[in-house]
């Protein structure tokens, strides 16, 4: 196969290593059979490779003109066209040059075009995309309340209070000392002009204009009913979904699924009561940000029709895709949804691949007709791309120069002038072949052998756009990979660079893992014995702690290496450290009697952000408190103290300057500690209690995960301190807490006086 060739013949010029005369090499490549070039198209077109640089490859190798042409006829012809090569093809080519391979012999396979997706649908196939709407957001304006709906009302200023309700089935909401109030189906807007009508009643300062006796009503929805809608049509998963009923179109369509591949995005109708209410169309979203808030209501119908007109973008656009189009939409109504044209495009005309009858047709559409031009089912449109390396009045020389790039044209400038301008030829050319290629406006149009030690062909004469490329010893055809896998963070493959070291090649794949084993470190190399014979050579390598290898080793091209794991892996066990520590990671448990204290001891540095006493242990997703100064100064026989197991990990928090006051208090918020203080001081600091506190059941929670309760002694209470980053909880009284019963009280005089008396006895 002509890759081949081209590989060994790259091989034989870069290193000798072969005894095949060149010659004989540039012979037998010179008269490539048709099969053979058929497999180097295959084997190109595989690797990415132009036309360009496959007439490049054979020229290298001495293909002379008639070679070339025949690869240029051949490249362009539909697979099905050219004669499939036969496998012995592959075994001729082998066995003439003296070289074998470990490729799969391969057969010619039509090319899979990739099918362009919908313009839209990677929205309904995003996991990242919540599909419950966000409640805690103002109302919409045209949110309708109904059934289910939990709403707060709100009264504050001469008279405060608040009324938790729920709209009933009946559509009512029913209020202390007052007749039910119907408010389904009425906006917020709405709802609360009825409600501040029918509570005026009572609360005569909701009409009032004077500051003082002022009283204002906010009315907000707490959680939003749900409703059952019923999704029909082109949808991925039609059928009936039950959502809040805060939930938009745009919700409950990705909750389906979206509209499947001959679904429209333009004219999805919404049916209430058996009637099309709304028309809703995606792209105003997609394309524009038009959020489609129309909201849903119960035994709503979503209808997703199958499209009308679906056009393909082909070239040129910023957006390749399927668009789907309206009737009356235009060609420059199309260029608008898709973002326009590409910068390195002619602007000034599309291309329209068009179905007529039983024929295909292409239609020139200049700019001034794209307002007037309507698109129809299956057509495709296609900016052409202009040649980005085209520059007016240039040349350009790449390879073996010292210079490479675009050089002004001047009069009659020939090739030999070029190379003379890009300094010379440079140590690394290869051969003494060059290809000139020819360009027309732009367009590659042919490609030109030149031979450097013919004086002939170094006259030859340039034209604006012409290309020179000389071949260099540093190209390489191929990519080369060299691979590292075992107990490393990111095993793969690498593309291989000359000098790489085994350290290189760790930390490009993200360092080791815990269960690495330094001291067995695997190189696979294969090597040629005399004889041809090839063989694996392995190499062992032992790492010092800075990943230092015992020996200087390069490593080659396709080398593997390997990184063995620790021996006894499933028998060790590991904890982890995390947070505000100098080293985080994995370390292992050393023995069975190995504690929290030997652990912080010997692994843990502390930073100047570190909160000792916030230190906790979570093992199987349960938090433990641990007194981080009570442990380092009391030692192992502490009894904050005990054996770690393997999983665990412990925690060091950064310190926190403030606690956070939460629960019945006058104003919930965060204060700011530098020593510890009560929690009846710090509630202090936030206004104090509210009537509903239970004073008694007071909490503090703090960094390290454990809480402390307040204790109580009769009348008395010992409140538990705060230390900077705890939190302070106030619990609510029950409505049968609210008063202390006489009984209660009774009963606490009757203790406090016999204790009093027991005192004065003694």
């Amino acid at each position: 196969m002509i890759k081949k060739i081209i590989f060994i013949a790259f091989l034989f010029l870069s290193f000798n290593s072969f005894g095949q005369d060149i010659d004989e090499l540039r012979k037998k490549a010179s008269t490539s059979s048709d099969n053979e070039l058929v497999v180097f198209i295959k084997k190109a077109k595989d690797q990415g490779l132009s036309l360009m640089d496959a007439e490049k490859q054979l020229i290298l190798i001495g293909g002379k003109a008639k070679e070339v042409k025949k690869l240029r006829d051949l490249w362009n012809k539909k697979t099905s066209e050219i004669e499939d090569p036969e496998d012995e093809s592959d075994d001729k080519i082998q066995s003439e040059f003296g070289y074998t391979d470990n490729f799969e012999k391969d057969s010619l396979e039509v090319d899979v075009v990739e099918e362009k997706k919908r313009f839209g649908s990677d929205f309904f196939k995003n996991k990242n995309i919540v599909e419950t709407p966000q409640l805690f957001v103002a109302t919409p304006s045209d949110y309708r309340l109904g059934p289910g709906d939990e709403l707060l009302i709100n009264l504050y200023g001469a008279s405060e209070n608040s009324y938790p309700v729920q709209i009933s089935r009946n559509g009512n909401v029913k209020l202390d000392r007052m007749e039910p109030i119907y408010l389904s189906g009425l906006s917020i807007k709405s709802a609360s002009k009825r409600l501040k009508s029918r509570l005026s009643k009572i609360y005569t300062g909701l009409n009032s204009s004077n500051p003082i006796e002022k009283v204002d009503l906010e009315l907000s929805l707490q959680k939003a009913r749900s409703i059952v809608i019923n999704i029909t049509g082109q949808v991925e998963g039609p059928g009936t979904y039950t959502i809040s009923g805060f939930s938009s179109v745009l919700n409950a369509l990705y909750a389906a699924g979206g509209p499947n591949d001959v679904g429209t995005y333009r004219d999805i109708n919404i049916i209430r009561n058996g009637k099309v209410i709304y028309n809703v169309d995606l792209y105003d979203y997609f394309s524009n940000g038009i959020y489609p808030n129309i909201y849903l209501r119960d035994q709503d119908v979503i209808l997703v029709k199958p499209y009308e007109i679906e056009t393909e973008l082909v070239t040129g656009f910023k957006q390749l895709a399927l668009f789907e189009i309206k009737k009356n939409e235009v060609v420059s109504d199309l260029i608008k949804l898709s973002g326009g044209a590409n910068s390195n495009t002619y602007k000034s005309k599309v291309f329209i691949e068009r179905f007529d009858d039983f024929s295909k047709k292409i239609i020139e559409i200049d700019e001034i007709d794209f307002k007037n031009t309507k698109l129809i089912d299956g057509d495709k449109i296609s900016f052409k791309e202009i040649n980005k390396d085209n520059i007016s009045g240039a040349v350009k020389i790449g390879g073996a120069v010292y210079l490479n790039g675009s050089f002004q044209l001047d009069n009659n400038k020939s090739v030999n002038d070029l190379i003379n301008s890009a300094k010379g030829l440079s140590n690394d050319l290869l051969g003494d072949n060059a290809i000139l290629y020819r360009s027309n406006k732009g367009l590659e149009d042919r490609s030109v052998s030149i031979n450097l030690k013919n004086n002939v062909d170094l006259s030859i004469q340039l034209f604006e756009n012409d290309s020179l490329y000389i071949p260099s010893s540093k190209d390489i055809l191929f990519d080369q990979l060299i691979e590292i896998k075992g107990e490393v963070n990111f095993p793969k493959e690498i593309d291989f660079r000359k000098g790489y070291t085994i350290t290189d090649l760790i930390i490009l794949s993200g360092g080791l893992t815990p269960y690495a084993n330094k001291n067995d470190i695997k190189i696979f190399r294969n090597v040629s014995k005399s004889g041809g014979e090839n063989v694996t050579e392995e190499i062992i390598v032992q790492l010092d702690e800075n990943l230092i290898p015992n020996k200087k080793i390069i490593l080659q091209p396709d080398d593997i290496v390997t990184v063995n794991t620790f021996p006894y892996r499933k028998d060790n066990k590991f904890y982890s450290i995390e947070g505000e520590v100098a080293l985080p990671g994995l370390y292992s448990i050393k023995n069975q009697s190995y504690s929290v204290y030997n652990a912080i001891k010997e692994n843990v540095e502390f930073l100047k952000s570190s909160s000792v006493e916030g230190i906790s242990i979570t093992r199987d997703s349960i938090r433990i408190p641990v007194w981080g100064k009570k442990l380092l100064s009391q030692g192992s026989n502490s009894k904050f103290n005990f054996e770690l197991v393997s999983g665990d990990i412990i925690n060091v928090p950064s310190k926190n300057k403030t606690a956070v006051i939460s629960g019945e208090v006058q104003q919930e918020g965060i204060i700011n500690i530098d020593r510890p203080i009560s929690a009846k001081q710090a509630i202090g600091y936030v206004g104090g209690f509210t009537n509903k506190s239970i004073k008694r059941e007071v909490y503090v929670e703090y960094q390290n995960g454990l809480r402390k309760v307040t204790r109580n002694f009769l009348f008395f209470k010992f409140y538990p301190r705060v230390f900077p980053g705890s939190k302070v909880v106030v619990p609510e009284k029950d409505e049968n807490q609210q008063k202390t019963s006489v009984g209660e009280i009774v009963g606490y005089t009757t203790s406090l006086v016999s204790i009093l008396a027991l005192i004065k006895s003694f």
